[in-house]
C-alpha cells in the first residue's frame, strides 16, 4: 500500500542468522555509507547499548536482497519493482523487449536512459532481447556489452512474430558472444514442431464434439488444450539439445531459460558431464509450484505460459534439480503485461493471453516451499540471489553479505506465516496466480543499499531510490557456485 513514511538509513541489523557466502552464523551486519562493513558484534556506544538506527532480526534469517534473473518489468517499472521490493527481491535484471519497428540495440538504449532517470524503486539491470536475431551484428553485440549487458536472448521459437532465430545464426551469435564477454541466453522450445503441432492439433480440437458450443468456459479450455498440445515436453527438449549442441561447437557459455521437464534436466547434465562448454540452467518460480491441474478449472486461461505447467513427476524432478545443484537460478519470467495467444490457437471470436506475474512472490515463496522440502537456506538463497549476480557480473556488489558489499538486506522470519492474498504484493497485474497459498515464513524487513525500504509489508521506498545497474564484467570461467 502507499505510505508516507519515508525510508531511512540504517547502521546495523542485529541479533539474526546471517546468510552469508561461508554459510549461516548468528552475526551482526555492520552498515556505513550504503555498503556492508563487517559481520560481526555491533560497535557499542560507551554505555554498552547498541548506537546508532538498527533493525532487529532476532529469530530471522538475515539474508542478501534477491536478484531476479528474468523479468519482463518496463511496461511498468515502479510497479513491478515495488512489488519486487516488497517480496525482498532488491535488484532485477529485466529483459528490453522492444517495441514495433523498434531496433533491438536502441531498444536496450532507451530502456537504459528510462531507468537510469528515476522511477525504479530497486536496482535494475538489462538483458538485451534480439528480436531481429538475423540482422544483429557483431557492432550491435559489442555495443550492448558496453551498455552494460552481461547478456542477450534469443529465441528458438515464435517463427509467427518474425523472432525465432536459425541454428546457423544461433551459431554465429554464440561464437561472436564467446569473443565480446556476452553471454548467451536461449528460450528453448521448438519453432518448427510448435508449428506441426499446431496445424495438426487445432483441427483435431475444432472438429471435437461439442467444440464452440458451450459457451466461454469451453472456449477457454479448447484455448488451453491448443496451446498446451503445441507445447509438450518434447518440443522443450529437442530445442535444449539444440541449443546445447551448438554452445558445444562454439565453445561458448549458454544459459538455458525457464526449463521446465525432467528431460531437459537430465541433457542439462548430460552436457556437463561432458565437460565440453559452460551450461547454466534456470527454473521458474510457477513451474516448481504449479502443476497442469492448474488447466483444468474455470480460470484455466489465467495460467497459460510458455513453457505451460508441467505434470507432477515433472515438477518433482526440478525440485531434485534444484536440491542438486543441477539448477543455477531461479528466476520469476514477471511478465507485467500479458502477450497474446496466436490467433490460430484461440478459439474463433475469442481471444486469450499468456504470462504469469511473480517477482514478489518468487523470493518468500521459494524459501517456504524449499525449506519445507529440508533444502539448506544457503542453497535456496544461492539460488534466488548469489548466483544470478555472479552469472551476469554483479557480484560481489549484489548478491551477498560481505565486506564491501551493497548493503541489500532482506529480514526474513521463518516462524511467521501468511496466506497470499490476490493482490498481496500489489503489482498491478491483477489476482496472483498464488493466491490462496500458504507461506511459511514472512519477509519482515527490507533494505536497499543501507536504506530501509519495506518494513512490515509496507512500502517506504520512494520512485527513483533504484538504479540502473551496468554489469562490471561478463561471466567468466572462474565463477563458482554452491
Amino acid at each position: 500500500m502507499p505510505s508516507t513514511v519515508a525510508a531511512v538509513s540504517v547502521d546495523a541489523v542485529v541479533g539474526g542468522t546471517v546468510v552469508a557466502p561461508d554459510g549461516p552464523r548468528l552475526a551482526d551486519v555492520l552498515i556505513s555509507e550504503g555498503k556492508v562493513t563487517g559481520l560481526g558484534p555491533a560497535v557499542a556506544g560507551a554505555d554498552g547499548a547498541i548506537s546508532g538506527n538498527l533493525v532487529d532480526a532476532a529469530g530471522c534469517y538475515v539474508l542478501p536482497g534477491g536478484v531476479d534473473p528474468h523479468c519482463h518489468l518496463m511496461a511498468q517499472v515502479r510497479l513491478a519493482t515495488a512489488a519486487a521490493a516488497r517480496g525482498g527481491t532488491t535488484t532485477a535484471l529485466s529483459f528490453t523487449n522492444p517495441g514495433p519497428g523498434q531496433g533491438d540495440l536502441d531498444c536496450l538504449l532507451s530502456r537504459r536512459a528510462e531507468v537510469a532517470g528515476g522511477g525504479a524503486v530497486i536496482d535494475v539491470g538489462l538483458h538485451a532481447m534480439l528480436y531481429h536475431p538475423e540482422h544483429t551484428t557483431s557492432a550491435d553485440l559489442a555495443a550492448a556489452r558496453r551498455a552494460g549487458a552481461a547478456a542477450v536472448k534469443v529465441f528458438l521459437a515464435y517463427p509467427e512474430l518474425g523472432i525465432m532465430c536459425s541454428p546457423k545464426r544461433l551459431f554465429e551469435l554464440m561464437a561472436d558472444a564467446r569473443r565480446l564477454g556476452l553471454l548467451v541466453q536461449v528460450h528453448c522450445e521448438s519453432g518448427p514442431l510448435i508449428e506441426a503441432l499446431a496445424a495438426t492439433g487445432v483441427r483435431a480440437s475444432r472438429s471435437a464434439p461439442g467444440s464452440g458450443r458451450d459457451g466461454a468456459l469451453n472456449s477457454a479450455r479448447q484455448t488451453v488444450r491448443a496451446f498446451c498440445g503445441t507445447r509438450p515436453p518434447e518440443v522443450e527438449e529437442a530445442a535444449v539439445a539444440s541449443a546445447l549442441a551448438v554452445a558445444s561447437l562454439t565453445g561458448a557459455a549458454c544459459y538455458l531459460v525457464h526449463l521446465s521437464t525432467a528431460g531437459a534436466i537430465e541433457l542439462v547434465r548430460l552436457a556437463r558431464k561432458r565437460h565440453r562448454s559452460p551450461v547454466f540452467a534456470e527454473v521458474c518460480l510457477h513451474h516448481l509450484l504449479l502443476d497442469d491441474r492448474s488447466y483444468a478449472g474455470p480460470d484455466a486461461g489465467r495460467y497459460l505460459v510458455a513453457p505451460p505447467l508441467r505434470r507432477r513427476e515433472h515438477i518433482e524432478a526440478l525440485w531434485e534439480a534444484v536440491a542438486d545443484g543441477t539448477v543455477d537460478a531461479v528466476g520469476s519470467d514477471h511478465c507485467q503485461t500479458r502477450s497474446a495467444v496466436t490467433a490460430q490457437l484461440a478459439a474463433s471470436g475469442e481471444s486469450y493471453q499468456y504470462g504469469i506475474a511473480g517477482i514478489g512472490a518468487r523470493l518468500p515463496l521459494l524459501l517456504s516451499e524449499g525449506l519445507a522440502r529440508g533444502i539448506p537456506v544457503g542453497r535456496l538463497m544461492a539460488l534466488v540471489a548469489e548466483n544470478p549476480a555472479r552469472i551476469f557480473g554483479h557480484y560481489p556488489r549484489k548478491g551477498a553479505l560481505a565486506p564491501g558489499s551493497d548493503a541489500d538486506i532482506v529480514v526474513f522470519d521463518p516462524a511467521g506465516e501468511t496466506v497470499v492474498g490476490p493482490d498481496a504484493f500489489d503489482d498491478g497485474t491483477g489476482p496472483s496466480v498464488y493466491a490462496g497459498r500458504r507461506q511459511h515464513g514472512k519477509v519482515r524487513a527490507v533494505l536497499l543499499r543501507g536504506r530501509l525500504i519495506v518494513t512490515g509489508g509496507m512500502l517506504l521506498a520512494e520512485q527513483g531510490s533504484g538504479r540502473y545497474l551496468p554489469a562490471s564484467r561478463g561471466w567468466s570461467p572462474a565463477t563458482s557456485f554452491r
